[in-house]
């Protein structure tokens, strides 16, 4: 079975005009514009409103009649404004309701192949129980979902930074990464992270990794490889695009099932809410067991 290619035609934009969408806007344009994809704007007006009725129900409140004639008009101008510093189709979308459930509906009506996004992080208690709403739609998007907190200004990813961990999904991010890299003109820094130091899972491990660089190489991606035995993978991983500049982590989102239903593994829910860079996260296909560490992963 092949790993599934990252065919991107349409790039859907959540905005809410913070400044972390304005960036995730300049990331997702100019992805489309790289791809010769469509972008697809969404305004969500949210009923917070209603939430605190529910708690104060003899507090009445009123949405404004204009709130989405309004963002449509912005959006307008936003969608303007890319047809003509990216040359890529544009329209504008606004809806009301929850956030996350809008957008994970658009993207199955507007069939987007990735969603870009602003992200302000989670921690304490927000990250345990809540997250953000990037956070929520990294978790149920069926497409991959590609995440920009506000350091993320640099448009463009020249170094990607590649995780390899030793679980049986983790080389389906292979594929994709070369696809990005060709696309970006990047170089690729293979991470091998490994939980423990016995020597020979150790050298078995180096074997894989090495696999992994010989396929990127045939792909004639410049790479480099590290590996880090030990300790905190989510924190080694970040710590480890800040020393080496990493404009771009690429990971597999390892869910996992709690009391509320889906949430991300320990590892991608850490990466997501604390990386200061973009990251790529995509849902690991099922039967990885199919898909071999060796060329052409398939």
């Amino acid at each position: 079975m092949k790993t599934k290619a990252l065919d991107i035609k349409k790039v859907l934009i959540p905005i809410d005009f913070s400044e972390t969408s304005l960036l995730a806007i300049e990331h997702g344009a100019f992805m489309a514009k790289l791809y010769k994809a469509d972008v697809v704007l969404v305004h969500v007006v949210e009923h917070s409103w209603q939430k605190f009725s529910i708690v104060a129900p003899e507090i009445k409140f009123e949405l404004p009649e204009n709130i989405l004639s309004i963002a449509e008009a912005k959006l307008k101008e936003v969608a303007s404004k890319i047809r003509k510093d990216y040359g890529v189709t544009a329209t504008a979308i606004s809806s009301e309701g929850n956030i996350c459930a809008e957008i994970i509906e658009l993207v199955k009506i507007e069939k987007a192949d990735i969603i870009v996004m602003g992200t302000q992080g989670a921690s304490g208690l927000q990250e345990v129980f809540m997250g953000s709403n990037s956070y929520k739609v990294v978790t149920l998007a069926n497409c991959p979902v590609l995440t920009v907190q506000s350091h993320s200004r640099r448009i463009g990813f020249s170094e990607i930074l590649l995780p390899i961990d030793n679980s049986g999904h983790s080389r389906q991010k292979v594929g994709y990464t070369v696809e990005l890299a060709k696309h970006y003109g990047s170089r690729i820094h293979i991470l091998g992270l490994l939980d423990d130091g016995d020597a020979q899972d150790l050298e078995k491990f180096k074997i894989k990794i090495q696999q992994v660089k010989d396929f990127v190489e045939k792909c004639e991606i410049p790479s480099v490889v590290d590996i880090q035995v030990g300790g905190n993978q989510a924190k080694n991983t970040i710590d480890y695009a800040k020393k080496h500049n990493a404009e771009l982590i690429v990971i597999m989102t390892d869910q996992e099932e709690n009391f509320t239903g889906s949430f991300l593994g320990p590892y991608a829910q850490q990466v997501v809410n604390h990386s200061w860079v973009p990251v790529l996260s995509f849902k690991p296909v099922e039967n990885p067991e199919n898909i071999s560490w060796t060329y052409p992963y398939n």
